[in-house]
């Protein structure tokens, strides 16, 4: 429930959740913290208005996630581009995946034009 979209959750799901917030008091700050990340990324905006809301949301989240709001804050740039055309580097990191499965699974090809063509083979979708 803590990881799920507040908006999406059942009515018990939420009151089990309020329940939970209210006993903890810091998981509750963590968890609305996270809430308003997900609500930047919900908005419709532009690259300078995202990366406006997200400099604003590091401000407070770097309390409480440290590494996190320094990973992004080293990535702002390349994070705010989805703000350009909403759309994110799944795609890329599907195909990067898959490669590296066909590699693993040919146990190291002996040379280049194997591997080129069991790849042309499993994109030929």
């Amino acid at each position: 429930m803590l990881l799920s979209n507040g908006e999406k959750l059942q009515k018990e799901e939420q009151e089990k959740l309020n329940k939970i917030l209210v006993e903890h008091p810091c998981l509750k700050i963590a968890y609305e913290i996270k809430e308003e990340l997900r609500e930047i990324y919900e908005k419709r905006q532009t690259f300078k208005g995202g990366k406006r809301e997200l400099e604003k949301w590091l401000r407070t989240a770097s309390l409480l996630y440290q590494q996190s709001a320094q990973m992004i804050k080293s990535h702002l740039e390349g994070i705010c581009n989805y703000f350009t055309n909403r759309t994110t580097n799944a795609t890329a990191e599907g195909i990067n995946t898959k490669i590296k499965l066909i590699m693993r699974q040919g146990y190291g090809f002996n040379n280049f034009d194997n591997l080129k063509l069991r790849l042309l083979a499993a994109f030929d979708d």
